[in-house]
Formats: structure tokens, sequence, C-alpha cells
């Protein structure tokens, strides 16, 4: 996970990413580039227990909903792929996801570049 804060938004921002990861009962390592506000918080769960794989997904959504609602963004460096890809609404309105559809179709109108990825599954092609 690479969510995106202002850097002034720093200490907020860690303290709420250890309580949300606290309301999940999940440990967490707080890994970030301190000079670029990018966060990569490591949730520690068992990935081989599939209610505790579901549960980190949600507390990671939950992670990536803060740094927007801080004045960030949903991703830094490692882009929107199917973790993220529902939660562009969180970020863009239906306008933006739209707009970016159009462009994504005037370069790869068959949409063979990540399929599934990036944008919400519904509503998928724009001409």
């Amino acid at each position: 996970m690479d969510g995106v804060i202002p850097l002034s938004r720093l200490p907020e921002a860690l303290a709420a990413v250890n309580q949300i990861c606290k309301r999940y009962r999940f440990d967490v390592a707080n890994v970030f580039h301190a000079g670029d506000g990018n966060l990569h918080p490591l949730i520690l769960y068992n990935a081989n227990d599939p209610a505790e794989l579901e549960r980190a997904e949600l507390c990671g959504a939950e992670i990536l909903k803060l740094c927007v609602k801080l004045g960030g963004c949903l991703t830094g460096e490692h882009g929107v792929g199917i973790e993220k890809r529902e939660l562009m609404r969180v970020q863009f309105t239906a306008a933006d996801i739209a707009q970016q559809m159009r462009v994504k179709s005037a370069f790869d109108p068959d949409w063979l570049l990540n399929p599934a990825k990036v944008f919400p599954l519904e509503g998928r092609r724009i001409q």
C-alpha cells in the first residue's frame, strides 16, 4: 500500500493509522518516506486465514480513505491496481473517472492493457 499525505499531516496520519489498525485488531509497522509523505503501512496479519485477509483489506481501504481525507491521494508510486480500483471513487468524481476512461480508450481501445485494474469495474467502457 502506498497512500500519500501532505507532510504537515504526517504525525496525525501515523496516529490515525495506528488507531485504524487497532480497531481491526492488527499490529502495524509504519514505513514511510518522511520527505514526500508516501506511507507504506505494513499491516501484520495471517495471510493463511481468509477472515484475517478480508479484515486486512478493509483495514487497508480505511487507511487509504484517510490519506484522501487528509488532503493526499490513493497512491504515490505503485499505481492503482485491483486493491485500489474501487477506491478511485473516494478521490475522484464520476466525471473525473469518465474522462480518465476516455483517455484510456483512446490509447487502448480494446482495454487489453492492465485488464480489470485502475478503474472501478462498474461501467468499464466509456466511448
